[in-house]
């Protein structure tokens, strides 16, 4: 039997929110990390990336700590862990 805390909305909101963002930036840090090793010339340093490489990066950072710092703000708040 789960615990009763995965049955209350504000763990939902402030946790597994958190989990999902920080699952939705690791995964845009991969599809960062492919179109990297699939990258032509501007990977030997010649030419800068593409704006959009450097975007998907930037979105995928922000989100993965942002989801970070929601989960820990979220635990803290429901009470599920104390200082």
């Amino acid at each position: 039997m789960h615990p009763t805390i995965f049955f209350d909305p504000v763990f939902t909101v402030s946790v597994m929110a958190g989990w999902i963002l920080t699952v939705a930036g690791a995964v845009l840090l991969l599809l960062g990390a492919v179109w990297f090793s699939l990258a032509g010339e501007w990977r030997q340093g010649a030419a800068r990336p593409p704006s959009s490489f450097r975007a998907l990066i930037g979105l995928g950072l922000v989100f993965w700590l942002g989801g970070l710092l929601w989960q820990f703000i979220g635990y803290f708040t429901t009470g599920s862990v104390t200082w």
